[in-house]
């Protein structure tokens, strides 16, 4: 079964609505991805022959548990992505956009190893001046040297 880049993004879109309101409506998704309710219905009928969602006619819709692991993955990839961009020095409005598009297109093993790199910088207490270092480069073009 192929999960595309729209049906991730309407699990998403759902999970976040399920979290933050307790319901999931045909208005709410549509209202959140700026579609029109007829393509959320759509949607619907498509995520409900996936065993995604449960949804009656004029009712809440239901993410079921293959549809709340899809979301959960996304979200958690998006999330790194946001986390990474944001380590890297980009502006936290651009990186939320940027970490939008990107999380549907990455291979597992790629997000695996910046999992593994935004980890890794957080073990270390002294990794913070190689990041700002780092910024400091991609910004400037020059490293000024450390006072130690």
């Amino acid at each position: 079964m192929k999960i595309t880049r729209s049906v991730e993004d309407y699990l998403e879109a759902m999970y976040s609505l399920e979290q933050e309101q307790g319901t999931i409506r045909v208005k709410d998704v549509a209202e959140t991805l700026g579609v029109k309710p007829p393509s959320v219905v759509e949607a619907v009928k498509k995520l409900s022959k996936m065993n995604m969602v449960s949804y009656e006619r004029y009712g809440t819709i239901k993410l079921k548990d293959d549809g709340v692991k899809i979301a959960e993955e996304v979200i958690c990839r998006h999330q790194l992505l946001k986390d990474f961009l944001i380590m890297m020095g980009v502006d936290s409005e651009i990186a939320e956009n940027d970490a939008c598009s990107m999380e549907h297109v990455m291979d597992v093993s790629t997000i695996n190893k910046l999992r593994k790199f935004v980890e890794f910088n957080g073990i270390f207490p002294n990794a913070y001046q190689y990041m700002e270092k780092f910024r400091e480069y991609a910004e400037k073009g020059i490293i000024t040297p450390n006072n130690d």
